[in-house]
C-alpha cells in the first residue's frame, strides 16, 4: 500500500516513509536501502526519514542513518532496521521526535519485527549490543495496528517491554491508548498499567494531548499534561503544557512552558549540565545539534542556511529577556556553535545572561568558557582543547574529573583514541603548546595518559593503565601516596616524616618518636587519591593500629577511640 502525501509542520517532504508503509513516498522518491541525513519518530512509532546522501558520503563522518529495507516475502518493501551511523562505525544516540525537539528514544539501532499478525514490534539496541532505552525506560515497543475502520493502518496502541522482555517498564506504565483526531493527526496517548487503569505517563501525564494550530490543522502547536480526567496540570517541573514556534523550513525556533493557568511559567525547571568527559561530550553536543536541549520558560533556537542544527540556543524568563541556568551548567544563559562541513561541532561558547563569555562551572569549579573539537574518521571527539577570553587554558583537574581531586594543572587539551565499538582506548595530556604534560597517579607519580581495555561484560569499567612520557605502562604503589611530610594544620600540631617502611613524629616540645610501620587494607583511588588504609606502627615504647581515611592524596585523617587528628601534605 502506497502512502499518502504527508505533510511535517505544514511542509511537505520527499522521500517520507511510515514504519507500516515502509518503501513509501512522494512521485518518484521511495525510500530504499541506503543513507539517510534526517530520521524521527512519530509518538505511535512511524519513522519519518528524509535526504538520501551518498554511501561515499556517509563514511566520510558526522551522523546519518542507515536504513535496511527487507527482502523476503514477508518484509519486502518494509523497513528492518535503521542505524544511527557516524563514519561507518553505529552510534548511540538521541533519536528526535516529531513532537517539536524531544527526544523519542537513545540508541545505535532501532530494528523491525513484523511476524506477528497485526503487530509491529520496534527494539531498540546500543552499540555493544545492549538495549536502547526509550523515554519510559522500555527497551522495545509492539504496537497494534487497526485492521479496519477509520484508523485502518496505524497504531491505536502500544505495549512497553523492558530488557528481560517483561510487558513493563519504568514507573507502572505498561501500555497506551493511542487516538487520532478526524485529520488523521494524533490527537491524545492514555498511559495505562497492566491492568488498564489510567497513570503518569510521559512528562507526567496520565494523558498526553496534542494541539494543532487551528489554521493549519496538520501543524502541531503544542503538547498538554493533563490529568486521567483529561484536565490540563502541572507536572513536577511545574508546566503543563509545551508550545512551539517554526521556521519556513519547519524547524523549531521557539519552545515555552506554559502552567495549568495558561501562563508562561519562569519557576520550570532551569538545568544543563555539561561534561568533559568525551563520551558525555559527544553526547551533549549531539542534542544541542538536534536542538534537544531546553531549559526555562523558553528556549530559542537560531539557524543558519547552511547547518542542519542551531548556531545558537538561548535560554529565556517570562519578559523574553535572559534566564540563566540555574541547575548545572551555572549561569550560562546562551549556546553558541560552529560547526564542520560534516555538521559536527567544532566549537561550543557559552554566554552569560549579560552576552559576555561565562566559565563553565563543574563540581564548583570554574572552568573554560569555550571548547574546541577535532574528531577522527568515525566521529569520535579526538580531541577537546579548553579556552577563556579565546586563549588556551590549564584547566582544573577538578573540572576535568568531574569532582576528583582540585588541582591545578598544565593541561590545555586532551587527545583520545577509540576501538571500533566506541569505547575510549586512549587519553594523553597536552599543554598550551601542545607539549605532553602530567597529573599524578596516588598524588606522587607523573602519568601523562592512561589505556582502557574492555571485557566482553564489564565496559563500564574498564582495566586502567597509566603511562609515562614515552606512552610506557607505570607500575606505581598506592602505599606510596603515605610518603612524605605531614603536619597538622593547627597551632603546635605534631609532623609526621614518613619514608619507606620508617616514619618519625616531630613535636613542638622537642619528644619525638621514631617508629617503624606497615600498611595494610589499602583502598585507594588512584586517580583522586580518595580512600582508606590501615597503619600498623610499632616503636620503641608505645605501638598502634589506626586507620587512616584520605580526603585526596594530600589530606588524610585519623580517628581512633581518644582523639580525632587531621594532617595535610607538605609541599617541597
Amino acid at each position: 500500500m502506497i502512502s499518502k502525501r504527508i505533510k511535517i509542520f505544514g511542509l511537505i517532504l520527499a522521500g517520507l516513509c511510515s514504519l507500516m508503509l515502509a518503501g513509501c513516498g512522494t512521485g518518484s522518491d521511495k525510500v530504499s536501502t541506503g543513507y539517510y541525513k534526517n530520521v524521527a519518530i512519530k509518538p505511535n512509532g512511524e519513522f519519518v526519514i528524509k535526504d538520501r546522501v551518498d554511501d561515499s558520503k556517509a563514511k566520510k563522518g558526522g551522523i546519518f542513518y542507515y536504513v535496511e529495507m527487507g527482502k523476503d516475502d514477508a518484509t519486502k518493501d518494509k523497513i528492518v532496521s535503521v542505524t544511527a551511523k557516524a563514519g561507518n562505525a553505529p552510534i548511540d544516540i538521541h533519536w528526535k521526535s516529531t513532537v517539536g525537539n524531544m527526544t523519542a528514544v537513545t540508541a545505535a539501532r532501532i530494528q523491525l519485527d513484523y511476524s506477528q499478525d497485526g503487530y509491529i514490534k520496534e527494539k531498540y539496541e546500543r552499540v555493544t549490543g545492549k538495549a536502547g532505552v526509550g523515554n519510559h525506560g522500555e527497551a522495545s515497543i509492539r504496537y497494534q495496528i487497526a485492521k479496519d475502520g477509520e484508523n485502518k493502518g496505524k497504531a491505536e496502541k502500544k505495549y512497553y517491554y523492558n530488557s528481560e522482555g517483561d510487558n513493563n517498564s519504568l514507573g507502572s506504565v505498561a501500555q497506551a491508548k493511542i487516538a487520532y483526531d478526524k485529520k488523521g493527526n494524533i490527537d491524545t496517548i492514555t498511559y495505562m498499567n497492566k491492568d488498564g487503569k489510567v497513570v503518569n505517563g510521559y512528562l507526567g501525564a496520565s494523558i498526553l494531548g496534542f494541539v494543532y494550530d487551528k489554521e493549519k490543522t496538520d501543524v502541531l502547536d503544542s503538547i498538554e499534561i493533563r490529568d486521567n480526567n483529561g484536565v490540563v496540570k502541572n507536572n513536577k517541573n511545574k508546566y503543563a503544557r509545551i508550545a512551539f514556534s517554526y521556521d519556513k523550513k519547519g524547524r523549531v525556533i521557539s519552545r515555552k512552558l506554559y502552567n495549568e493557568a495558561g501562563d508562561l511559567d519562569g519557576s520550570a525547571q532551569k538545568s544543563l549540565f555539561v561534561f568533559l568527559g568525551p563520551t558525555s561530550l559527544n553526547d551533549k553536543l549531539q542534542q544541542m545539534k538536534d536542538g534537544l536541549i531546553e531549559a526555562g520558560a523558553e528556549t530559542k533556537y537560531t539557524y543558519d542556511d547552511k547547518h542542519a542544527g542551531p548556531v545558537k540556543i538561548q535560554f529565556l524568563g517570562i519578559d523574553g529577556q535572559a534566564a540563566p541556568v540555574k541547575d548545572g551548567a551555572k549561569g550560562v544563559a546562551e549556546l553558541d556553535m560552529t560547526y564542520d562541513d560534516a555538521d559536527r561541532i567544532i566549537d561550543l561558547k557559552f554566554i552569560g545572561a549579560d552576552g559576555q563569555s561565562l566559565p563553565l562551572v563543574i563540581s564548583n569549579t570554574k572552568g573554560p568558557d569555550e571548547l574546541k573539537m577535532d574528531y577522527d574518521e568515525n566521529s569520535n571527539i579526538s580531541q577537546i582543547s579548553y579556552f577563556k577570553n579565546g586563549e588556551a587554558l590549564n584547566i582544573d583537574e577538578k573540572v576535568l574529573s568531574n569532582g576528583g581531586m582540585s588541582t591545578k594543572t598544565d593541561i590545555a587539551a586532551v587527545k583520545y583514541k577509540y576501538d571500533s565499538q566506541r569505547n575510549r582506548t586512549e587519553a594523553k595530556y597536552f599543554d598550551k603548546s601542545g607539549n605532553p604534560t602530567y597529573l599524578k597517579l596516588y598524588g606522587t607519580t607523573k602519568y601523562y595518559g592512561r589505556q582502557f581495555e574492555y571485557s566482553e561484560n564489564n565496559n563500564n569499567q574498564p582495566k586502567v593503565t597509566y603511562l609515562d612520557a614515552d606512552g610506557q605502562a607505570i607500575k606505581a604503589d598506592p602505599k606510596d601516596m603515605f610518603l612524605g611530610t605531614w603536619k597538622e594544620p593547627v597551632k603546635g600540631g605534631y609532623t609526621w616524616v614518613v619514608k619507606k617502611g620508617t616514619m618519625e613524629i616531630v613535636r613542638p616540645n622537642g619528644m619525638n618518636s621514631s617508629y617503624s610501620y606497615e600498611l595494610s587494607n589499602v583502598k585507594i583511588d588512584p586517580e583522586t587519591g580518595k580512600g582508606s588504609m590501615i597503619l600498623d606502627m610499632k616503636g620503641k615504647n608505645d605501638f598502634g593500629v589506626e586507620t587512616l581515611k584520605f580526603s585526596d592524596a594530600d589530606h588524610f585523617e585519623m580517628v581512633d577511640t581518644f582523639n580525632q587528628s587531621k594532617l595535610v601534605r607538605q609541599k617541597d
